[in-house]
């Protein structure tokens, strides 16, 4: 049984809280909305410094790398001596760099970032892209999923979502090609199914996921300039009216 602090409980925090306690933990959650901390069931606290008061891991799942920073450094919390910090978020390699910069060397940092969703967090299959002191945190990240080591977590998880959502993005055009050819849509689904999209088209067709438009974007923007297919992708997405629908709605006629 650990003290966990995890600070935000938007989507996947909520859940990693959950998953977290349900596996016997004690957990502290803190949110900018304290109603939904509460919504956990977990122990709420009133501030970021009393959460990680007696946290030995305390667990980052902020929106970018500012959140991070100003829950970290410009609350008033205090990581004791010993404390682990994992960091979730997805934030790239520039500002996972900056937070390291400021954490006192008698804690140890985790960067870990996920792939998955809601879903994957309440089953426990995350994949858990990790660096740094993983051996600290693994007894508490082994609850959410598969701990996939690698050098630099963050950069990994770039690349990742730019696989991800490009993969999607290309879906959405082959399925607007089909269209073009009066393909069925329905057997144009059931044939991309044995194909080589058949990963991004189970990821684009979950009725269990939940990975709103917006923070897909703000996740792809970290690989912004790099090539024309990242930039295709990103005004497929910023095109999706609701920005706050899953990441499905690239592929659902009825959203656009």
């Amino acid at each position: 049984m650990t003290n966990i602090a995890v600070l935000g409980t938007g989507r996947m925090g909520s859940a990693v809280v959950r998953r977290l306690s349900a596996a016997g933990h004690v957990v502290t959650a803190w949110s900018r909305n304290p109603a939904r901390a509460a919504a956990t069931g977990a122990k709420v606290a009133e501030s970021p410094a009393e959460a990680v008061a007696g946290a030995d891991v305390v667990i980052t799942v902020l929106t970018d790398g500012a959140a991070v920073a100003e829950v970290l450094f410009g609350s008033g919390a205090t990581l004791r001596p010993g404390t682990v910090l994992v960091q979730m978020s997805t934030i790239g390699p520039e500002a996972t760099a900056a937070i390291v910069e400021r954490l006192p060397g008698d804690v140890s940092f985790v960067d870990a970032p996920v792939m998955g969703s809601v879903d994957a967090v309440a089953a426990g299959t995350l994949v858990i892209l990790a660096s740094g002191a993983v051996e600290a945190a693994e007894p508490v990240l082994r609850h959410l999923g598969t701990i996939q080591r690698c050098d630099a977590a963050s950069a990994v998880k770039v690349m990742q979502m730019t696989a991800a959502l490009t993969a999607i993005g290309a879906l959405h055009d082959t399925l607007e090609v089909a269209a073009a050819l009066g393909i069925d849509r329905a057997a144009a689904m059931e044939l991309l199914a044995a194909g080589p999209l058949a990963g991004a088209l189970r990821r684009a067709t979950s009725t269990t996921a939940d990975f709103p438009v917006a923070l897909a974007a703000k996740d792809l923007r970290f690989a912004s300039g790099t090539t024309p297919v990242v930039e295709a992708t990103l005004s497929l997405l910023a095109a999706v009216p609701d920005q706050q629908a899953d990441i499905c709605a690239l592929i659902d006629r009825e959203s656009r």
